[in-house]
């Protein structure tokens, strides 16, 4: 235990320590209801949308194409922009700062275990063995809590996705609640507004819905 708290030992020693006053916060935090790494919302991931242009817009409020075939096929969704072979970005930042601190710390005391070695070689090697272990360690976590990676969706990604209107009848000026699933499976309850001004769309309906960007809103088409 002196060794470990030696001149040798002192930034591996410290990163062992932080980890352990975090991991006793999110305890602490968790008794009471709450987590420091949850993400409530989840993080913000974009997608671009294919919108409907004003010819088809227009078509469309004519009748004059079959609002089935607007339907957007599910594609891959991105993975969320981070800063590359570090998986920072790809999951919480403490869950990220974790395995920093436990790669650098573990690393470190392992070799000066062996050692003891000067400061100036070990802290490089550890900090480079910190970040590849973080990286396979955010990979492994992002795979196990996909849900993590999907929990927020703009409402605009909800474009061009099956519905059913679940409470109300949507009308112009009167947007009813439906339930939408996205690319994931997951659903979502939002509100809309029929796309075309004489359409009434009870409950249970079931409905395309389609982002007019003219009004900048979600809307919907029956699709019976």
């Amino acid at each position: 235990m002196t060794a470990l708290f030696s001149s040798d030992f002192a930034p591996f020693t410290t990163a062992i320590l932080v980890l352990g006053g975090l991991l006793l916060l999110e305890v602490i935090a968790l008794l009471v209801g709450a987590s420091l790494i949850s993400e409530p919302d989840g993080p913000d991931v974009d997608f671009d949308v294919p919108e409907l242009d004003v010819p088809e817009i227009e078509a469309l409020e004519l009748g004059e194409i079959d609002v089935a075939e607007l339907e957007m096929a599910d594609v891959a969704a991105p993975q969320p922009v981070g800063m590359g072979w570090t998986g920072f970005g790809h999951v919480p930042f403490l869950i990220w700062f974790a395995g920093l601190l436990t790669g650098f710390g573990g690393t470190g005391i392992g070799l000066q275990l062996a050692g003891p070695f000067p400061l100036w070689l070990v802290v490089p090697v550890a900090a480079f063995a910190a970040l590849a272990f973080t990286r396979s360690f955010a990979g492994f976590f992002a795979r196990a809590i996909p849900r993590t990676e999907t929990a927020a969706q703009n409402v605009r990604n909800l474009a061009r996705r099956r519905g059913v209107v679940t409470q109300g009848t949507s009308r112009r000026g009167r947007p009813a609640e439906l339930r939408v699933s996205d690319r994931y499976g997951n659903s979502h309850y939002v509100r809309a507004e029929p796309f075309r001004d004489n359409d009434e769309i009870s409950r249970g309906a079931e409905v395309l819905t389609i982002w007019d960007h003219r009004a900048a809103e979600l809307r919907i088409v029956p699709l019976d």
